[in-house]
């Protein structure tokens, strides 16, 4: 091992020093893997002279660490080349189980591998802070990409010991117990080569905003962008979480005939950096810099869409060797991106890449979707491997050497999206990925759940929270369809973006967001919470089943969802548990979905248990359902489900039960207290908290009051708040004249 990484070292030096230095050495260095990085390799297992205390050691770490009163016997067997797995097996004679401490980093979790739990009752789990959902039964380190599987039932409490720092305590059951080591978990075992975490940070903010692709096509124009910007002010999005408003398809120069239904990428006129920084002024008089400001000044951030296509055949003529070649020299020309650009030619990243994300930098650009990488790489690339050969480069090499020169250029801040389709090969250099085609995809999230927040953040695409195209997002939304269901659609659309961590970014006209009606779930969603997996591996895992046993230059055209491409529509997974875990408290949130046009009532007629959410069913909960404003009330075991109307939705807020009154529910966000509060405390027979409230927007807190306590007294920012009771339920509303982080103070009495 340490011998083939000196190697590499000696060999990736070689080529830099015999490259020129006029900035080809920099994009070349990121085509080979870095060296360094975690070893992939077995651990090494420790065991004292008495054989009482075992360990287990990877990459000098101790990782895993176990004292028993009697001495042990522990067998390990290694297999795979490239993937690793280690079978640990820990026998004793007397003792009937035995606790165990597991070391990771500040992005270790808890989670679980696919199992009886999930046979039983399938789910999507994601977790904001540290899991310790019952169902889990490994812990995975991101920062070293590691994980250890135990047998299923293992029971693992996670503990933040410092920021860098978090300590598991595992307890197992059985004097006979076997844990699995899976060095490069996600790079190896996913089949992930550019998946290197040590080397970079998922983006954890809110994606959140709008784009005028879904809402105008080609049509949008600065006045449109003024009109959204008035209504977006107007409603105050931006203090619900929205950020950035997104340009699509429509203003780049060089482009005035437009792309009609033309597949190839030469009706569209450009592809230099003036395409992209110097925009159509019939469209935008103002241009990106009036762009960026107008849209800095109303308090969100610019954001655009541009694509990686280059069509201007004079320019091709002049520089063939600036493009991908045929055998005889000339530039290939390819659906969609027609003259693909050799982003490993430094003459090519001089003239014609480093400026364009250089001037979106300097113009003050903080959000970029890139599209069109797809046809860059299949209908280019791949058709053409003796170009490849030929440079002595692989497909994906050309394509990271261009997204390494758009991140160096719009640095490390800048959120960068790459579009479209599933893009392993964008690992590490992009922020998100919009995994499925052109239109909002609820499927798409479950389908790569396992890498939301791990590998990167996944794009659904824009949501229009009133579908209006007849075969796309839901189907035939029309003025004759049942309102009730229209108002779920606009709910649940946005919610589901929110409960699976992705992106949200809205697309629908300005008069959309003028009638309050349609504002109740985007409101409630925004903004998304970041969030990592509680499952290590896909609900459906068909698109990563076919990435780990095949290889991506098998994809020949972009024009056609991929084998890996995240499906848009199908059977959405019906059930999503959010686990929160935050300084404050600790709680989940399960949700109930029903995707679909029929009515499912009756069908949870047996309700859901506690204990297949993961759950002590030994305890009882107070549980909370966000959308009705209904209070269930203190339950054991489970929660009876009514069943759902078309495009329905619940959110039931679980807390553990105290002995004293508590939170059991506000109305700002379905996460229902993770958005808005900022410290909340028992104290004396009173709750003392502090929420973050928008202004006009009513505020509502509910409390359990259990018997043997009274109300007394209820003061939001010093001033008295109208309150309800209702037997043990106590909400406590105020409605604030601006947008402010206040006080709030909750006063019993023992009765």
């Amino acid at each position: 091992m340490k011998k083939n990484i000196l190697y590499s070292c000696i060999l990736i030096l070689a080529i830099q020093l015999l490259l020129p230095k006029s900035g080809f050495g920099q994009p070349f260095k990121n085509l080979q893997e870095p060296p360094g990085g975690p070893e992939n390799s077995s651990a090494k297992v420790r065991l004292s002279n008495d054989g009482k205390n075992m360990s287990l050691i990877y990459n000098g770490i101790e990782i895993f660490a176990a004292q028993f009163n009697e001495k042990v016997k522990v067998t390990t067997t290694s297999s795979g080349n490239g993937a690793i797995t280690q079978k640990i097996t820990i026998q004793l004679n007397k003792r009937n189980g035995f606790k165990a401490k597991v070391n990771g980093s500040g992005e270790a979790l808890a989670a679980e591998t696919g199992g009886k739990a999930q046979r039983a009752f399938a789910i999507i789990r994601t977790s904001h802070g540290l899991s310790n959902n019952l169902r889990n039964n490994a812990i995975y380190d991101r920062n070293l990409d590691w994980m250890l599987q135990a047998s299923e039932g293992t029971g693992i409490k996670s503990r933040k010991i410092a920021e860098r720092l978090t300590s598991f305590e595992l307890t197992f059951k059985n004097n006979r117990e076997e844990i699995i080591f899976y060095p490069k978990y996600y790079q190896k075992h996913k089949n992930l080569p550019y998946y290197q975490p040590w080397n970079y940070k998922v983006y954890k903010e809110s994606i959140t905003g709008w784009s005028s692709w879904w809402a105008y096509f080609r049509e949008f124009t600065e006045k449109d962008q003024n009109k959204i910007l008035e209504v977006w002010q107007k409603k105050h999005f931006a203090d619900y979480g929205y950020r950035f408003i997104q340009i699509d398809d429509v203003y780049q120069g060089e482009n005035d005939k437009g792309r009609g239904n033309s597949e190839m990428a030469n009706s569209y006129y450009g592809g230099r950096p003036t395409t992209w920084l110097d925009w159509k002024k019939d469209l935008f008089p103002g241009g990106i810099a009036n762009y960026v400001n107008s849209i800095n000044a109303a308090g969100f951030k610019s954001a655009i869409w541009m694509g990686c296509f280059f069509s201007d055949k004079k320019t091709a003529n002049e520089h063939p060797d600036w493009f991908v070649t045929d055998k005889n020299g000339k530039p290939v020309e390819t659906p969609w991106v027609s003259y693909t650009m050799d982003a490993t030619n430094p003459e090519v990243v001089e003239a014609l890449i480093r400026p364009t994300f250089k001037g979106l930098k300097n113009a003050g650009l903080e959000y970029v979707k890139i599209d069109q990488l797809r046809h860059f790489l299949y209908d280019c690339l791949n058709n053409n491997l003796d170009w490849c050969k030929r440079k002595g480069v692989t497909p994906d090499q050309v394509v990271r050497a261009y997204l390494q020169i758009a991140r160096e250029e719009l640095g490390d801040k800048a959120f960068i999206l790459a579009c479209w389709g599933t893009l392993p090969e964008s690992i590490g250099l992009v922020d998100a990925c919009r995994i499925g085609g052109d239109g909002f995809g609820p499927v798409t999230m479950q389908q790569y759940n396992s890498w939301n927040g791990i590998v990167w953040r996944n794009d659904p695409d824009h949501c229009d929270i009133l579908p209006r195209k007849a075969g796309q997002g839901t189907g035939n939304i029309t003025e004759t369809k049942d309102i009730k269901a229209i108002r779920n659609e606009s709910i649940i659309r946005p919610a589901l973006a929110s409960i699976a961590g992705a992106m949200l970014l809205l697309s629908d006209k300005p008069e959309v967001y003028e009638n309050e009606n349609n504002l109740i779930g985007l409101r409630r969603s925004s903004p998304v919470l970041f969030s990592v997996p509680g499952q290590l591996y896909d609900f459906d895992a068909s698109k990563t089943d076919w990435l780990k046993s095949h290889q991506r230059t098998e994809i020949v055209s972009g024009k056609s969802p991929a084998p890996v491409d995240g499906d848009q529509f199908g059977n959405v997974c019906p059930y999503w548990l959010n686990e929160f875990n935050t300084d404050i408290e600790s709680w989940n949130v399960f949700h109930i979905l029903n995707w679909s046009e029929k009515d499912n009532t009756g069908t949870h007629a047996k309700g859901v248990a506690f204990k297949d959410l993961g759950l002590d069913s030994s305890k009882e909960y107070l549980v909370y359902e966000f959308w009705s404003d209904k209070f269930l009330g203190v339950l054991k075991n489970q929660i009876q489900a009514e069943g759902l109307a078309p495009y329905g939705l619940q959110s039931f807020a679980i807390r553990e039960k105290l002995k004293h009154p508590q939170l059991v529910s506000t109305n700002r966000h379905l996460s229902q207290g993770a958005v808005e509060i900022e410290m909340m405390l028992w104290d004396s027979n009173s709750i003392k908290g502090r929420s973050r409230m928008i202004v006009n927007d009513k505020y509502v807190m509910s409390f359990y009051v259990p018997d043997g306590y009274k109300f007394k007294m209820a003061l939001v920012d010093g001033k008295p708040a109208a309150v309800e009771k209702n037997g043990n339920l106590l909400k406590v509303n105020y409605t604030p004249s601006q947008t402010a982080s206040l006080s709030w103070e909750i006063n019993f009495e023992k009765s």
